[in-house]
């Protein structure tokens, strides 16, 4: 939250009275202060903000980028840039002035560009200079799942760190929507982290995680925190982050409503980043109950995709619709080179399910997102909307409330939702993350303390 007018210095620098306002809203102990913004940051930091938060009881993260993240020219961690023994010395010296200064947390080592930087012998130098200085203060980095799980890269830092902030991104499928594997995901990163001496801290994404094609939504966010405090009450992690909440009013952006009608479509999803293997699906599907007497059955529905430049060619990812497993309809996500509603096919309008729902008395209905072969970075989300049909019934055929079908996939990273645009979304999860916090402060104080 910054000023809304330039300083002398032609900065608009961080609001310190409206972030602690708002942080004592959310009923947080401890806040991850981002220094990668603006060059003011680091003062804003230690010259206004720490000492006010100090005066609220909140305790204090610096937050700091690697090599990978700096632009000499831009966004970077200001003023010492890439120079982590300079940080070090300048963290260690601001947490002696004030106490609150608890730890701080250098993001990504896991990147290569990193790790050439972050040796162990410039490590043991960063942890020598801080325990001169201030032997209590803690030190973190950002981990996800499948190095948190590494144990070459755990050894080769366990020594050097207190412990791993991780975001939970669904174990290794990089999603935002499904929040059933967040207590198997901690359990198997507690496995690495506590035989090493090494504090957890759970990320959850409550704002947008940019390799997901979907943004969390507030029910996600509370699964999600909730567990995470959990644990933390039990002891087993330090704490958890809301990472990416919304502080201020502004509603959901106009552009997250892909709905063709109304404000609900059918969502099947690949993320990116990671990989993706042959078989992997996801998909919506009920059961129906043909009229007898109906002379036809028909079925009518439109839908897009879209994905990126770096999503694998043709033949490789399709969409179909089945009935008892079985084939009616299928389209590569190529097909159509653009990101328009179009009804089945291109000349083709609706199809005809006759032959497959003939003197049946239940059938059931499918709508899949498939894999054909490993993909590799696949970034794809196929809507589905306005679904209309000749001799049999549907529920929520335009996918304008969240049932009415079932939503499915093989366990892996393809994930089916009923995407449902909410105007004041960002609102609705801030006060989400505010309501667990303030239930959890109610039988205990959670948080990191050295």
């Amino acid at each position: 939250m910054r000023e809304s007018r330039p300083r002398a210095d032609g900065y608009r620098h961080i609001d310190t009275p409206a972030l602690i306002a708002k942080l004592r809203e959310l009923h947080v102990n401890t806040y991850l202060f981002g220094i990668w913004d603006s060059p003011t940051d680091w003062d804003d930091l230690c010259e206004e903000f720490l000492p006010a938060a100090a005066e609220v009881g909140i305790d204090v993260w610096p937050y700091l980028v690697p090599p990978s993240e700096t632009n000499e020219n831009g966004r970077a961690s200001r003023p010492h840039l890439t120079d982590y023994l300079a940080w070090t010395r300048a963290v260690a010296e601001a947490s002696v002035r004030y106490p609150n200064l608890t730890a701080w947390a250098i993001d990504d080592f896991e990147f290569e560009v990193n790790a050439q930087l972050f040796t162990p012998d410039y490590m043991a130098k960063m942890q020598q200079l801080q325990r001169e200085i201030n032997p209590d203060l803690g030190f973190f980095t950002c981990v996800y799942y499948r190095v948190a799980l590494n144990d070459a890269f755990l050894d080769k830092y366990a020594s050097h760190i207190d412990g791993v902030i991780y975001p939970f991104l669904d174990g290794p499928n990089n999603n935002t929507q499904d929040a059933s594997s967040v207590q198997r995901s901690l359990d198997a990163v507690l496995a690495k982290t506590g035989p090493r001496g090494l504090d957890l801290v759970l990320l959850v994404y409550a704002g947008r995680f940019l390799a997901a094609q979907l943004g969390p939504n507030e029910t996600y966010v509370r699964e999600v925190v909730d567990a995470g405090l959990r644990y933390a009450a039990e002891g087993r992690i330090a704490g958890v982050i809301a990472y990416g909440t919304q502080l201020d009013d502004a509603p959901t952006l106009s552009s997250d409503n892909k709905a063709m009608y109304g404000v609900g479509r059918l969502s099947l999803a690949l993320p990116s980043e990671i990989p993706v293997p042959a078989g992997a699906w996801a998909q919506a599907s009920q059961v129906i109950h043909p009229d007898p007497d109906a002379a036809r059955y028909e079925l009518s529905f439109w839908h897009f995709d879209e994905f990126s430049a770096s999503t694998p060619g043709k033949g490789r990812i399709v969409k179909e619709i089945l009935v008892d497993d079985e084939v009616a309809w299928s389209c590569d996500i190529h097909h159509e080179p653009w990101p328009l509603w179009i009804q089945g096919n291109s000349l083709q309008g609706p199809i005809d399910l006759t032959a497959l729902l003939a003197g049946k008395a239940t059938a059931t209905l499918a709508i899949r997102l498939r894999t054909l072969e490993d993909v590799t970075n696949a970034r794809v989300d196929v809507g589905f909307d306005h679904l209309e049909s000749i001799g049999f019934a549907l529920t929520n055929p335009g996918f304008e409330e969240p049932n009415g079908w079932e939503l499915t996939d093989n366990g892996g990273p393809a994930k089916a939702t009923i995407d449902i645009f909410v105007p004041d979304r960002p609102r609705r999860i801030r006060m989400t993350v505010a309501d667990s916090f303030a239930t959890r402060r109610q039988t205990t104080d959670i948080g990191h303390r050295r």
